[in-house]
């Protein structure tokens, strides 16, 4: 029987990181991530960044290098408290902006102040957005069942009971594979607190069983992996995308179908 469990190098487990708002300590903080070799999504409020000379917006991009850039609105706000063509303009401005400084589509995003309903998720919709984080934390480690509801698994306050369980079962068929952790980073005041995001950082890092995956990766991917066109007998995998992609059998074989390509199973 195939199973849609693995990840890019037959994976079980991917962690990713989240956060708001575009502060100056993002610097310090995509540092520290990349030091570790984790990723991040980082969603920006673009208004930040609008007195900013070419020379700045170049810095910028340089500090989110290696992890991705994603939307806030322009300038934060209640979006379910807003008109929809409101919420829609200030998400496609901000979508706009950041592309320029990110140099690729932008088509993540993540709900300021957790302000969401429908007619918002219509219009984050009509503006390319793919994916919404919301505030939401469930303390577990599930996939969303709808992206643009995406909860998370805990704010970083509240990650550390979390990290033993997690790294302890690595091995194990565990069908809670994600562990998303978000916050903002000028909750980090003190050098206390950057002691404590690194310590987190550092316990989840290094390990060649997890996935560390910005936002859009884990998207891109899952979407990929919908993509697989399957014979009625499970023995012909065709994989008409860009992404070399993993499935399992039996839940102990792990197959990978490259890019492109169509494998054929004994």
């Amino acid at each position: 029987m195939l199973q849609f469990n693995l990840f890019p190098g037959g994976k079980r487990r991917v962690v990713t990181f989240s956060y708001d708002d575009g502060s100056d300590n993002d610097e310090r903080l995509a540092a520290l991530f990349t030091k570790y070799g984790v990723k991040a999504t980082f969603h920006l409020n673009s208004s930040r960044f609008f007195q900013k000379s070419a020379d700045e917006l170049a810095e910028i991009k340089k500090r989110y290098e290696g992890h991705e850039i994603a939307c806030h609105t322009v300038n934060h706000g209640w979006p379910s408290r807003m008109p929809a063509a409101t919420a829609t303009a200030q998400t496609l401005e901000d979508r706009k902006f950041l592309e320029k400084i990110a140099g690729y589509p932008v088509r993540g995003m993540s709900y300021p102040s957790g302000s969401y309903n429908e007619t918002v998720i219509s219009a984050m919709l009509s503006c390319g957005i793919v994916y919404s984080r919301t505030t939401s934390s469930h303390m577990g480690h599930k996939m969303p069942q709808n992206w643009m509801e995406w909860n998370p698994t805990c704010h970083h306050r509240d990650a550390m009971p979390l990290v033993a369980p997690f790294m302890e079962t690595l091995d194990s068929e565990w069908k809670q594979p994600l562990f998303y952790i978000w916050g903002h980073s000028h909750e980090l005041r003190c050098e206390e607190d950057w002691a404590y995001i690194e310590k987190l950082v550092s316990l989840l890092s290094g390990s060649d069983k997890i996935w560390y995956a910005t936002n859009i990766e884990i998207y891109d991917y899952m979407q990929a992996l919908s993509m697989l066109r399957i014979s009625a007998d499970e023995k012909i995998i065709e994989n008409p995308t860009a992404s070399e992609l993993w499935v399992e059998i039996d839940k102990k074989k792990k197959i990978c179908i490259p890019a492109g390509k169509t494998v054929f199973l004994d």
